[in-house]
């Protein structure tokens, strides 16, 4: 069973029976709540593992992979918080909590907190009852505050409004080319408009986004399932390939052999 459930950007998921993977481009800040079973979160870097009653903050303009497991009997379930940026301007703004340090990690383990644990616990309470937007922007303060009690400096990740500045583009596709979005985001968290990215693109590896994309998400592929044993079923999603059939079809026309022969 999967359920999906969002009531003004408080939401809870579930999944019994099999692992749910999702790549995002995070939009907004994030904090989620973990009730049973397991996390894995891949930022481009690390892979961390997140479990039963851990709190995970995650950043906006980020790139993270998320996949979710059952475990045993127990299926995977979480309640999250979607910290929205008018709501944390506002809350800056009456609070003169503005920051102008850019945070670079893009996921934060809070600690052991049972004020925090026990607002996740009475939340799940609320689902399936006539909440009203109103009531979901009281329980986002709420949030706030407790974030900032248990730790102060979460303020220049959760009030920096600053958009991405121009990065070094060979380290940054270098660690994120795993991640399927769109080149549009590249550009943006790069710090460059779309049109721009593609001409330094081009002028640094000498072709275009899409071809280097597809080479080095190959290379990739072939290192895994050569070197680490991995299964073509598990290797399409690492790497950064939609669908098995066009992952197969690809690794064929470059190689000469299917993936599944290694």
């Amino acid at each position: 069973m999967t359920q999906q459930e969002d009531i003004y950007g408080i939401q809870r998921a579930c999944y019994t029976k099999s692992s749910k993977a999702g790549e995002q481009f995070i939009k907004e800040h994030g904090i989620s709540f973990i009730i049973s079973g397991e996390m894995e979160a891949y930022d481009g870097n690390t892979k961390y593992v997140y479990r039963k009653g851990d709190v995970v903050l995650y950043r906006k303009n980020a790139l993270i992979r998320f996949v979710k497991y059952p475990y045993k009997e127990e299926g995977f379930k979480a309640l999250s918080v979607i910290l929205d940026e008018n709501l944390l301007k506002k809350f800056a703004d009456e609070n003169h909590l503005l920051s102008d340090k850019n945070t670079k990690e893009s996921l934060f383990k809070l600690k052991n907190d049972e004020m925090i644990t026990d607002y996740f616990l009475g939340l799940e309470h609320w689902f399936g009852k006539n909440i009203t937007e109103e009531f979901a922007v009281v329980k986002k303060l709420e949030m706030i505050h407790l974030l900032l009690l248990q730790d102060s400096s979460l303020r220049d990740v959760l009030f920096h409004f600053g958009i991405p500045g121009k990065i070094n583009l060979e380290a940054f596709m270098n660690t994120h080319f795993r991640f399927n979005v769109p080149l549009s985001q590249f550009a943006f968290l790069t710090g460059r408009s779309l049109a721009t990215f593609k001409r330094d693109f081009e002028k640094l590896f000498q072709t275009s986004p899409n071809k280097w994309l597809q080479q080095k998400r190959l290379d990739e592929a072939y290192f895994l399932l050569e070197n680490k044993k991995m299964k073509s079923k598990d290797v399409y999603l690492e790497v950064g390939f939609e669908t098995l059939s066009h992952f197969s079809y690809a690794f064929k026309n470059r190689f000469g052999i299917s993936p599944s022969t290694l």
